[in-house]
């Protein structure tokens, strides 16, 4: 607002205006740094500690068309982060895995049997098996499976074209 109001439109711009473009300018390099840091270090711990991730491929483009999700969304940088993790992964010699998304929360993680449910059910109920588990756990379990199903594959998208990363560490035959 500040800068805004020292604007004046068809004219030099003042000093003062000046001033305050740069003002403004560092505060949104200084939040850009300290989020891409943030995600970085998150990123690292994250393989570092594991030496085997499993991820969703979300489609992030598809997902920020909603208008009101987009700003959350890009908060968050879902898409760096994913980056980051497929980065430090073939740095570190770390199988990173991105599966489809598709019936990750709704497949029972005992039996396999898909469970139709809302989005406000966050217990997970299968009337196949009995088992009963929170919605997130066991969608982090089929997205386990699932990774673990795909090492060697090339279902994720590499920003790298040397060797896919969950191929990293094994002897490709030629």
């Amino acid at each position: 607002r500040k800068k805004s109001k020292k604007f004046r439109k068809g004219q030099p711009q003042s000093n003062n205006y000046q001033k305050a473009r740069k003002r403004y300018a560092r505060k949104h390099l200084r939040i850009s740094r300290k989020r891409r840091g943030f995600g970085s270090k998150e990123a690292l711990c994250v393989i570092k500690s594991n030496d085997f991730i499993a991820q969703v491929n979300l489609n992030v483009q598809g997902m920020v068309k909603n208008s009101r999700l987009a700003k959350s969304i890009n908060d968050v940088a879902w898409s760096t982060f994913r980056q980051w993790l497929e980065d430090f992964g073939f740095k570190y010699g770390k199988a990173t895995v991105a599966v489809a998304p598709h019936n990750t929360s709704q497949n029972c993680a005992n039996c396999g049997q898909k469970v139709p449910k809302s989005l406000s059910t966050r217990t997970h109920l299968c009337p196949h098996c009995g088992y009963v588990e929170d919605r997130d756990i066991n969608a982090a379990i089929n997205i386990l499976k699932r990774g673990l199903s795909t090492v060697g594959h090339t279902e994720t998208n590499t920003r790298r074209r040397e060797i896919p990363s969950g191929l990293v560490g094994y002897v490709l035959p030629d």
